[in-house]
């Protein structure tokens, strides 16, 4: 009797345990994918719609300002969006991101293009299963999409190179910080330093060199700064085309009490405006991300709603320097 007792004992504990373990691993399973993947923006009354947005990065600033607009959007327009983000750099997470939505057949999806073709293709069959899509930052033009929301980056790079020439009258040495691993950005990237090249052709007394790093490490960027530095002791100025690096460099800069540089960068994060109103960066060209965001999901509502929108919707550029900065830096505060 002692025995089954016993036996009896043993079992009940065992399978609590198991019980626990189980309710942990599936709250720790939620906490993970919590953490890693989807994030939904709902509006305070029952959705009209529900969209997906595919986003490359939402550590970026560039991308946490477009989640504002879309935010500003739902409310506007009584609509959820989800946010989707891949677990890793490569081509095959980029993939199942954009497949998964689709699959979810949610009523409109905004995407960045990491590669024009395989995006597209997926763009295309998105839309033969009659859900809209929109390209957002990067573009496949030769999709089925239904609208690009952008930057014109070129336009964006010749501002920034006549920046560079005012900071430095017209002559001197820089270099342009360039990554070779902008993931669905490198068209963005290179039609931005197009634009810097094109404005700086117009003085015969600049020497403009790029120099790459690896924009996936950290470290690689750390050890281009230090490179730079070091090997090119009367560099006049330092050439940022993304807002990560702009606030990086410009921090790292002033660890190594190095701040003597005319920083030329992109973006208008509280950092950067402090670093601008400090001296420390010259300038930035910048853009409303936050409206890039908001049109978005306006050009999904009027495909519903209307059947048609606007094939492109450019978000204005604007140029901050220690002469403006302060207007800007009231706008963050507020």
């Amino acid at each position: 009797m002692k025995k089954n007792h016993i036996i009896l004992l043993s079992v009940s504990i065992l399978a609590i345990l198991i019980i626990t373990l189980l309710i942990y691993y599936n709250i720790n399973n939620a906490l993970h994918s919590i953490d890693k993947s989807d994030d939904i923006v709902v509006s305070n009354t029952n959705p009209d719609y529900h969209f997906a947005m595919i986003c490359e990065n939402m550590e970026d600033p560039f991308w946490l300002s477009i989640k504002k607009g879309v935010e500003t959007a739902s409310k506007e327009f009584n609509v959820a969006v989800e946010f989707n983000w891949p677990s890793g750099a490569n081509a095959d997470e980029q993939w199942k991101s954009l497949d998964m939505a689709i699959v979810s057949k949610v009523d409109g999806i905004v995407t960045y293009v990491w590669d024009e073709e395989e995006t597209g293709q997926l763009i295309n069959q998105s839309v033969e299963k009659g859900i809209p899509m929109v390209t957002i930052r990067t573009d496949a033009k030769n999709s089925k999409r239904a609208a690009f929301v952008g930057l014109n980056t070129y336009s964006a790079g010749t501002e920034m190179g006549r920046m560079l020439l005012a900071a430095t009258g017209d002559q001197g040495d820089a270099v342009i910080l360039v990554s070779n691993h902008e993931t669905g950005g490198t068209v963005v990237q290179n039609l931005m330093i197009s634009g810097i090249k094109d404005a700086v052709q117009s003085s015969q007394r600049f020497n403009l060199n790029t120099i790459e790093y690896d924009q996936a490490n950290f470290i690689s960027l750390e050890d281009t700064i230090k490179d730079v530095l070091v090997n090119q002791p009367g560099l006049d100025a330092i050439i940022c085309t993304n807002e990560k690096d702009t606030a990086l460099v410009a921090q790292r800069l002033i660890d190594l009490n190095k701040v003597n540089y005319n920083i030329i960068g992109y973006g208008d994060s509280p950092e950067i405006l402090r670093y601008i109103d400090n001296g420390v960066i010259f300038g930035t060209v910048t853009a409303n991300h936050e409206q890039m965001g908001y049109d978005a999901i306006k050009a999904l509502v009027d495909l519903k709603t209307k059947g048609r929108t606007s094939a492109y919707f450019t978000a204005d550029t604007h140029l901050i320097t220690k002469t403006n900065v302060a207007k800007y830096l009231n706008s963050s505060e507020e």
